[in-house]
Parts: structure tokens; sequence; C-alpha cells
């Protein structure tokens, strides 16, 4: 008896003494198909008081098909070229990659300043204190490689201005650059003629918001 007594003690203070180093493992499901590809999304949180930092996330396939997730307008919001789309679970508010950047570049246009700014506020006003993902995709000039540090060199540029000149709390916000792997129509016709539509509506920034099952 006594040496189960000790024993539960010192269990305790182990408990104790190691909470603020605890990890905890978060697995979100989103139950909604993407184009017949169930979206599992990781998330490894770790609590510093009051403050919540991501350290991994990740999104095997991203595709937002509009029978999943109807269009909408958000009044904050009225650059037309920006397409906004919503459920019950997420937000996804898609920002063309040409009316923020320069063609290849990661640099923000001073006039996106203002698109920019629409965003912020639509995201602040509607889904204070919630965790988001802004995912950056390419078309496919270029090599695959330079894609894929272009979509992530362009994702830290649109964080960061979010974070500096949108008041939006950079702790709550992931990033990921999939480069030319994931576009919305192909980049070539079927006699491997360009598509330059395509191409263009395939270089976006998404910003994914997970306004129901994440909030702090």
């Amino acid at each position: 008896m006594y040496l189960l007594r000790l024993i539960t003690y010192l269990v305790t203070i182990f408990i104790l003494g190691t909470v603020d180093n605890f990890e905890v493992p978060l697995l979100t499901t989103f139950k909604d198909n993407f184009l017949n590809n169930q979206v599992f999304t990781k998330q490894h949180l770790k609590q510093h008081g009051s403050k919540i930092l991501f350290s991994e996330v990740q999104i095997p396939n991203v595709n937002f098909p509009e029978e999943v997730f109807p269009e909408v307008k958000l009044s904050e919001i009225r650059c037309s070229k920006i397409r906004v789309q919503e459920n019950k679970d997420l937000t996804i508010i898609t920002l063309p990659t040409d009316i923020l950047f320069y063609s290849g570049k990661d640099q923000i246009r001073p006039q996106a300043e203002k698109v920019l700014g629409q965003v912020s506020q639509a995201i602040s006003d509607r889904y204070p204190n919630t965790w988001l993902q802004i995912l950056g995709h390419t078309d496919s000039v270029g090599s695959e490689a330079d894609n894929l540090k272009l979509s992530e060199q362009q994702v830290l540029a649109i964080q960061s201005w979010l974070s500096q000149k949108g008041g939006m709390d950079i702790s709550l916000m992931t990033k990921q650059g999939y480069g030319e792997t994931q576009p919305i129509a192909p980049n070539n016709n079927s006699e491997r003629s360009e598509n330059p539509v395509a191409r263009q509506n395939n270089g976006r920034i998404e910003i994914v918001i997970q306004k129901t099952s994440n909030q702090v």
C-alpha cells in the first residue's frame, strides 16, 4: 500500500513537472470530399500561455469544387477577381497571383495593397482569432523546382503582409507552396498548345480559413 502511494506521488510530480512541454497532436479531418480525395490535416500544436503555434500542417491535395463549397460574396472584398467559397467548416479566399505579384516574382505589387487590405479586413471582421492556411500555386511555365520555390516565396510574402500590415496574428497562419502540382485546369490544350486562360487561373493564392473547429 505504501509503495503504491509512493509511486502515485512520484508520477504526479513527474506529470506536473513536464506539463509545460506537453505537445498535443491534433488531427482534424475534413469530411467533405475534394474531387474524390479525402483531405486530412494533421496539426501538432504547442501551447505557450495563451499563444498557439503550428509546428506542422499537411494537406495532400487541395481542390475546392463549387458543389461542395458554393461561391459567396463578402462585403469587405470588392475586387471582382477574388473568389470566395464557403461551407459550414471552411471559407476559401482565392486570389489570382497576377493581381498580387509581377510575373515570376515574389514582391507584392503596390496596387495589391488595397486588395490585401480588403481581404485582411474581411478575415479580421468575420473570423477573429481563427487559424488559417495560405496555399500557393503556380502555372507550369519554368521548371518544377523553380515553381515550387516561387510558390513558397509568394506565400511567405502574403503571410508577412497580413501580419505586418494587416494586423493579423502570424502564429495563427501557416503556409505551404505547391508549385505547379495542383492546377485548376490543364496548362496546355489537348493539341499541346498553350492555354493562357488556364495558366492565369492556375497561378493563385488560396487562404483557407478553418472557421468552426479551430477557433482559439
